[in-house]
């Protein structure tokens, strides 16, 4: 048997000419070699597109300087009909919930546009958004590893860059 993460890969077509063997067997699980126990589980409070499954992934670094400024990441995302997605300084300060970091110990995320906003690009960043299509960046740091994953970059002070790239992007969509 194999596994893979979902987007990490293209499907294949369907071919009914193939045909599996199926070779049942029974593992014979001794109930006192588990040690693990189930003590409960807790269901993820979906709003809006799960990060995981949206197409376009607006993400925040902590460059932005705080919570309050988050809320414009989440209105670009709504532009788009998007997600927005945090690195874990974010997610770790209580600027924004934990379900929204994207990283090696957070989602793992495949949108066709990944937009990142005044993030730096540590490496367990990188490995939870790596398989995006196509890469936009936005921080002050010409060195930040980012630009080196990213398809385009644009080296500026967030504040002052992010509100002509809504205002650009809305143009855009508008024409259709």
């Amino acid at each position: 048997m194999a596994s893979l993460r979902p987007k990490t890969v293209e499907p294949v077509k369907p071919d009914i000419s193939r045909k599996g063997e199926m070779i049942p067997f029974d593992p014979a699980l001794d109930k006192s070699s588990i040690r693990g126990k189930v003590i409960g589980r807790i269901k993820e409070e979906a709003v809006g597109i799960k990060l995981e499954e949206a197409n376009v992934v607006v993400c925040g670094g902590r460059g932005i300087g705080g919570g309050e400024q988050f809320q414009q990441l989440e209105e670009l995302a709504r532009l788009f009909n998007g997600a927005v997605g945090a690195t874990r300084p974010l997610c770790d300060a209580k600027w924004c919930p934990a379900r929204y970091q994207i990283g090696l110990t957070g989602k793992l995320v495949f949108p066709a546009l990944f937009i990142g906003i005044a993030l730096s690009g540590a490496s367990q960043h990188i490995a939870g958004m790596s398989g995006s299509k196509t890469i936009v960046a936005i921080n002050k740091d010409p060195e930040a590893n980012i630009f080196g994953v990213a398809h385009y970059g644009v080296v500026g002070d967030y504040a002052k860059v992010l509100p002509a790239f809504k205002a650009k992007c809305k143009e855009l969509l508008s024409k259709g």
